[in-house]
């Protein structure tokens, strides 16, 4: 069964895609591990671009059962050429709701695509695709994946697709 019925999702990001590349710094007198300027403007960027969507298209769809990420990375030239692995975590951070912490409870601050990144469940086909010197850019394909209550390992997906088998036993009820 699939928990969104919300179809495959394809969006491409202009810019240089950046890693976190986290990096302790000092603050206060203490060293805490912050993201990179590189990766905050990257970050803004990309959200500013994912806004411009929602607008033109009434909304983003919101993905909250597992999902295929499959991601192509086109960079700008080969200088502080990323890792792969950066470069992903990056892209599902960005994607992913954000949360703030509000009297020691995690509270949604604003919904993006993914309600959580661990919601992704393969990243097939993901790659750093090429050089685009005039171009550089990330093309992002979302699809989402079936969920076998019984073969399934994350907890909290065998309890979403359990509730919605019991909702949908339901409503066939009340026609």
């Amino acid at each position: 069964m699939k928990l969104d019925k919300d179809k495959a999702f394809r969006f491409v990001i202009p810019g240089h895609p950046a890693t976190k590349k986290n990096s302790p710094v000092l603050v206060r007198g203490r060293a805490v591990v912050l993201p990179s300027k590189a990766y905050k403007a990257y970050e803004k960027v990309f959200r500013k671009e994912l806004s411009r969507i929602e607008r033109e298209q009434g909304m983003l769809p919101h993905y909250s059962g597992p999902v295929q990420l499959t991601a192509k990375y086109y960079l700008q030239d080969r200088r502080a050429y990323p890792d792969l692995n950066g470069l992903i975590q990056a892209t599902q951070d960005i994607i992913s709701d954000e949360h703030a912490y509000v009297d020691h409870r995690k509270t949604l601050k604003r919904r993006w695509i993914l309600e959580d990144d661990r919601l992704v469940k393969s990243l097939d086909g993901t790659r750093i695709a090429g050089i685009d010197k005039d171009n550089p850019r990330v093309e992002i394909l979302i699809e989402p994946m079936e969920v076998d209550i019984e073969r399934e390992p994350d907890p909290q997906l065998v309890k979403k697709a359990k509730e919605a088998t019991q909702g949908n036993l339901f409503r066939q009820g009340e026609a």
